[in-house]
């Protein structure tokens, strides 16, 4: 019974202890009605706010500004209320709400800004440094295709803060910038403290491990890309967050003609058709998806059955048109919304992208499934990006640092 504060707060402590998915989040939503029967400011707080930590893990970026907002509003009304975690985790929260903004593609480009100037505003106010405001001024250059480069350096030049992402984290970030660039083999330097385990969190190694699935196939690196994939898909298989990692294992299996082992991630994340909290990472998904399907309808094995939506039977082919018509709306949505072509321009290299080989890459794993199309040549180009100025400078930050990192044989624009 939750009829007290003391049982509230036992019940907010014990759903803490649970791993983050639906479970987590309905019990969280659940305690949030609890704690609103009671005039204890304090604790309604302390609910909102692991509120809204299970929709950032949860994939459930539609609804957690709202919950935010309403734990800004409580913290205006009764400050005191609003201890040093309580003060931290809102603020923290700040960078949550411009990650889930930008993710819903019906939240004009606009409103997106807005909220990255009241980040900037309220940093400042509370006197907090502004490197995670160029972070997330990156993640929205990123995303539109509009002034990448000035916003990676103004971000990535700068010195780590108390309210900077993890380290791990950002090295991810910046070594994802290079492989956009086509520019592989920086990129995995960038990555090596976080794949030797100086660098980690919560999510990581895991993310970068399906980031660096593509770079280590195009730079001959099997033996990596394999052990990747294993480790890496192990972590994410099942969770709701991970849709867009789960979309890259599945993009590797089609990569390294694997189907077979394909279509049993497909199945095994089936449940990922129905979530639909972050549109972002559901794209990265579908996209993902679709490759892998392609493969199987151009080989031939069309009238294969997959696993779709539950509770549905669909061959390839049929789900495959499923995923193209909703993959490239979904894409002309960010598209429209931004006024730029970047979204639905990278979904459409990433499905260009062909087989890296003409077998099947070992994998030491049993899959069942349609046979691989005969033998075919394989591409003289291996899908590698090109860019038209590579610099010879890459940022290497240092977690411990408290000066901006390195950048050899030259300086970034905007460091401070």
């Amino acid at each position: 019974m939750l009829d007290t504060t003391d049982a509230v707060r036992a019940a907010l402590r014990a759903n803490d202890e649970l791993p983050h998915g639906r479970p987590r989040t309905v019990t969280a939503e659940e305690l949030v009605d609890a704690a609103e029967q009671f005039d204890d400011p304090q604790l309604l707080a302390f609910a909102l706010l692991e509120l809204t930590e299970a929709y950032e893990y949860d994939a459930e970026q539609r609804k957690l500004p709202v919950v935010f907002a309403r734990i800004a509003q409580l913290r205006k009304e009764h400050p005191d209320s609003f201890g040093d975690w309580e003060n931290h985790a809102t603020d923290w929260r700040y960078k949550w709400v411009a990650a889930a903004l930008l993710s819903v593609p019906d939240v004009p480009l606009e409103a997106v800004r807005r909220w990255h100037g009241e980040l900037r505003a309220h940093y400042l106010a509370r006197g907090h440094d502004l490197q995670p405001y160029y972070a997330r001024q990156y993640r929205l250059a990123a995303h539109t295709g509009q002034g990448v480069q000035d916003a990676f350096e103004l971000w990535a030049g700068r010195w780590r803060s108390r309210y900077s992402d993890c380290h791990a984290c950002e090295l991810r970030e910046q070594a994802g910038h290079f492989v956009a660039l086509g520019e592989d083999e920086r990129a995995l330097e960038i990555w090596q403290p976080v794949f030797s385990g100086e660098r980690s969190c919560s999510e990581e190694p895991h993310v970068s491990r399906a980031l660096a699935l593509l770079p280590l196939l195009r730079t001959g690196r099997l033996d990596q890309a394999r052990s990747a994939h294993l480790t890496g898909y192990r972590w994410a298989r099942g969770r709701s967050a991970a849709a867009e990692p789960i979309g890259l294992h599945l993009e590797f299996c089609a990569l390294t003609r694997n189907e077979p082992r394909g279509l049993e991630i497909l199945a095994e994340n089936r449940d990922l058709f129905d979530r639909h909290g972050d549109p972002l990472s559901r794209l990265h998904f579908l996209t993902g998806a679709q490759l892998l399907l392609s493969r199987l309808v151009e080989d031939g094995h069309g009238d294969v059955p997959v696993a779709g939506p539950p509770g549905a039977h669909r061959t390839a082919a049929a789900l495959h048109a499923e995923l193209r018509t909703e993959g490239d709306a979904l894409a002309a949505r960010y598209d429209a919304r931004n006024g730029t072509d970047a979204v639905g321009a990278a979904r459409r290299a990433r499905l260009a992208r062909t087989p890296l080989f003409a077998e099947p890459m070992p994998l030491g794993l049993r899959a069942t499934g349609p046979a691989p199309a005969a033998p075919r040549p394989a591409p003289a180009a291996a899908d590698r990006a090109t860019a038209a100025d590579r610099a010879d400078t890459a940022p290497a930050a240092d977690a411990t640092r408290t000066g901006p990192p390195t950048w050899p044989n030259s300086s970034p624009k905007h460091a401070s």
